[in-house]
């Protein structure tokens, strides 16, 4: 079989399952500093999707608003394929990575929480740092409508805490998916191609993501007019966060690995 032919094949599970417990492992070797310097660039350059929505959201607003509903979600992805193409460390789809050592008996739950804390912290560190310097920018322009803030916060907590949870497990699941998929396609074209498709759905269904989200909420948070306090977003965060883990660790890490591992066996 050529080289060209062996590129062209599809992966199979377990060589899948291969590929990404060695990057989790690649990422349970890197020391904390090198670890929240990525995860801090991953929560600051998602951000990115919320300026591509206020964008739409200044030139749409005062037309369809179905249309600006829609304009939103196709922005959603951007933010996700500087991220995941770029490979800085995104908490959610590390749910699902970080996990598969410890399934293995490679990696202790003290490592994973490491791992997973060092990430969250870069992610939303980033996150509230972008939120600031764009909140900022958007004063200081005539090409931004602040009124975004206020649009997006009341999207994030629109549904109730039980609505935002299951919303956040089927958003962590996604994800988990997201990874998988990205891992087995070989072409760049395709990998942006699978990220821009799923967090789409993301985005158009208004599943919490928290990291994206907790731009979004931070925004809301740090601008003058819109009416969302600090209890609201340690709220959307907890829900969603701890709804992302069970999406990512559960729905796809735990079935993923053991319906693989059953199948080698």
């Amino acid at each position: 079989m050529s080289q060209s032919d062996e590129n062209d094949r599809p992966k199979s599970d377990s060589e899948i399952l291969q590929e990404q417990m060695q990057d989790s492992l690649h990422e349970y070797r890197r020391n904390n500093r090198s670890l929240f310097l990525s995860s801090l660039a991953a929560g600051l350059e998602i951000g990115f999707s919320l300026f591509l929505m206020a964008a739409f959201y200044s030139h749409f607003h005062n037309g369809n608003s179905e249309l600006v509903a829609l304009m939103i979600a196709l922005s959603y992805p951007i933010g996700f394929i500087l991220v995941i193409i770029g490979r800085t460390d995104l908490f959610t789809e590390h749910t699902t990575l970080a996990i598969l050592p410890v399934l293995s008996g490679r990696q202790n739950v003290l490592g994973l929480m490491r791992v997973w804390g060092v990430i969250y912290a870069g992610n939303i560190l980033g996150a509230i740092l972008f939120s600031f310097l764009f909140v900022q920018f958007v004063d200081m322009t005539e090409r931004f409508d602040g009124g975004i803030f206020t649009y997006y916060g009341e999207k994030l907590l629109g549904d109730n805490g039980a609505g935002q949870f299951v919303g956040a497990i089927f958003a962590g699941w996604l994800m988990g998916l997201l990874g998988w998929m990205v891992a087995s396609s070989a072409e760049t074209i395709s990998r942006m191609a699978v990220v821009a498709l799923i967090t789409f759905v993301i985005g158009l269904g208004g599943l919490a993501h928290c990291v994206a989200g907790a731009v979004g909420i931070f925004c809301a948070l740090f601008s003058p007019d819109a009416a969302v306090t600090f209890a609201d977003a340690l709220k959307f965060l907890a829900i969603a966060t701890l709804g992302n883990t069970i999406g990512g660790s559960i729905f796809v890490g735990l079935l993923k690995y053991s319906y693989v591992v059953n199948d080698e066996s």
